[in-house]
């Protein structure tokens, strides 16, 4: 297996912050290769522009992968799910979104193919907050969940920028 996390809104939410390494470190130590995707970009560019950048990296991307994003990440792979060539594993979403926030992502798109985003991954999990203080709370997972399906989580953990969230780590595995 292999999980790939995408980092939120830049240049606040980059691949050194928040969960993001210590997850990846927790995944590596139990054989799943994971990596943090840098987009020092993410927030300030197109995004086609962010797309081309992934697809330079030339990830592997199969039934044995799982995608995991934060925030304006999380809506990112929304657009990968509907790209994929094969069905993924797994898609773990924490404070994702996929309507209008209180800022302005250029990775958010008006419109998402979510039947092909549905037949691209087995498995869906929504992680939002009840107090989420960006616009990306329970309401925008319980949309997400709507049309994807898969399991739904909630609770009081604002927009998840600590260092450390074991509840991801077990949602992982």
């Amino acid at each position: 297996m292999k999980a790939y996390i995408f980092h939120g809104s830049t240049p606040h939410a980059t691949a050194d912050k928040f969960w993001y390494s210590w997850l990846a470190q927790q995944l590596n130590a139990r054989s799943i290769k994971a990596k943090v995707i840098d987009l020092p970009r993410l927030s300030r560019q197109t995004l086609e522009e962010t797309l081309d950048e992934i697809r330079l990296m030339n990830l592997v991307i199969d039934s044995e992968t799982i995608f995991i994003g934060h925030s304006a990440g999380a809506n990112l792979l929304l657009t990968l799910l509907e790209n994929v060539k094969t069905p993924i594993s797994k898609s773990l979403f924490i404070a994702g979104f996929s309507k209008p926030t209180t800022t302005k992502e250029p990775t958010l798109k008006e419109i998402y193919a979510f039947e092909r985003i549905k037949a691209n991954c087995k498995d869906f999990i929504f992680v939002n907050s009840f107090n989420d203080p960006f616009g990306c709370g329970f309401e925008q997972g319980k949309a997400l969940f709507d049309q994807l399906g898969g399991t739904m989580l909630a609770d009081n953990g604002k927009h998840y920028t600590k260092k450390e969230y074991p509840l991801f780590l077990k949602l992982v595995l």
